[in-house]
């Protein structure tokens, strides 16, 4: 049981994102842009306590659900958020053992899938925002609200992940 405790906690944010925080953001709409990338905040955290295979699992499927959900073009976020699991996932002792270098991680590649997006987008010109209102209203805000999210889930996902790790090693004996 405890192997879809991951599925559903990251199903229930992938929701969350897609509803509730839409609510909270039309607040501050008027001045910043707060895009929620909550989903990539759990899968490098993933990719850090339960390994990079999973992570990349779980990135693709979701990565895909969320083409077809927000976007037209199918295979933006599916390669988006695989890539960014291959390269944020690093499950070394020292990783897994520090606090600052996880968030950091989640942050940078928050900062990635932002950039990875903007970056699509305006070279098939469905955005034309400058880089420097890019910079300014949309990935500033957005890195702070994902970074508030990591901090709180941190330590929740370390236990969830470890829990999981433990139950398995457990089914196989």
């Amino acid at each position: 049981m405890s192997r879809y405790y991951l599925s559903l906690l990251l199903f229930f944010v992938f929701i969350v994102e897609g509803t509730i925080f839409q609510f909270i953001t039309q607040a501050i709409e008027g001045q910043f842009i707060v895009v929620a990338r909550f989903i990539v905040v759990l899968l490098v955290f993933i990719g850090i306590y339960l390994g990079r295979s999973s992570s990349i699992f779980y990135g693709l499927i979701f990565g895909l659900l969320y083409d077809v959900v927000y976007t037209d073009l199918l295979g933006v976020y599916l390669f988006g958020f695989g890539l960014t699991c291959y390269l944020f996932s690093l499950s070394f002792k020292r990783v897994q053992d520090s606090l600052v270098l996880p968030l950091l991680l989640s942050v940078v590649a928050v900062c990635f899938i932002e950039f990875y997006q903007y970056g699509l987008f305006l070279l098939i010109d469905i955005t034309e925002m400058p880089v420097s209102t890019f910079l300014e209203i949309r990935l500033w805000p957005t890195l702070i609200g994902n970074l508030c999210f990591a901090i709180i889930m941190y330590y929740p996902i370390k236990k969830l992940v470890a829990h999981i790790v433990q139950q398995s090693k457990l089914r196989e004996r």
